[in-house]
């Protein structure tokens, strides 16, 4: 003999699933907030380099009277402008009357759910900075911030 249950679901678990639901929605809800504005955190801290990068510009120009030449010279600016761990000399090239030089600027910014990793996370930028002098002897700087895809290594040998 089966028996069959034909019938009505019981009220605890319809208000059961209704709870349940209601939950998981949340939490999805709360996952795309926090994602949403670790994105915005993540925008943010790398557009912040290109503060950095001027940063540094302007602390050779007022250092300097001429193109540095020298990569201690460089590497001194940007520790000091950049806060002495936010900053790496990729390659410097002096020539006559202008040094180009490619640094890659870090920025940290902090991450929405860390229960799976680092409650930081770190993003870089690469940039080359050209400094000239011009005819009436005032040394100037070209900033050129490359794209979150392109690495300083790429940007040496591509202007190699």
């Amino acid at each position: 003999m089966t028996t069959s249950q034909t019938g009505r679901t019981a009220p605890w678990a319809k208000a059961l699933g209704a709870v349940l639901l209601a939950l998981l929605g949340a939490i999805i809800v709360a996952n795309s907030i926090a994602n949403s504005r670790e994105t915005d955190r993540k925008h943010s801290a790398f557009e912040a380099t290109r503060t950095d990068a001027q940063r540094f510009a302007d602390s050779v120009v007022a250092r300097h009277n001429a193109p540095p030449t020298s990569r201690q010279a460089i590497q001194a600016a940007l520790d000091t402008s950049t806060g002495n761990k936010n900053g790496l000399l990729y390659s410097m090239q002096p020539a006559e009357r202008r040094t180009k030089v490619v640094i890659q600027l870090t920025r940290s910014y902090p991450r929405s759910l860390a229960l799976f990793g680092p409650a930081e996370a770190t993003v870089d930028r690469c940039f080359t900075v050209i400094f000239e002098i011009d005819e009436v002897r005032h040394l100037s700087a070209d900033i050129t911030a490359h794209t979150a895809d392109e690495r300083c290594s790429g940007v040496v040998h591509q202007n190699s």
